[in-house]
């Protein structure tokens, strides 16, 4: 189904008006759509990691993901 223009409008409209909301969101998307791209057959961010270059990497970068999380919560904590 096709979006219709007014609809595109009104997303910009909220975009506008929640630009941390929206900002938060895509920041927050980003992430989930990255870890979770190995259980995702069939879809390009799975092609990605699944890759050549992502089989070298993958692995690694979610271990760094994992330490920054780690830190960012005891920092939070404190």
């Amino acid at each position: 189904m096709a979006v219709s223009k007014s609809h595109i409008k009104a997303s910009r409209q909220y975009e506008k008006r929640n630009p941390d909301r929206t900002g938060y969101n895509t920041l927050k998307r980003n992430a989930v759509n990255f870890v979770s791209a190995y259980a995702k057959e069939g879809t390009k961010a799975n092609r990605y990691v699944t890759s050549d270059y992502g089989k070298k990497h993958y692995k690694e970068d979610l271990a760094e993901l994992e330490n920054l999380i780690k830190q960012t919560l005891e920092e939070l904590e404190n």
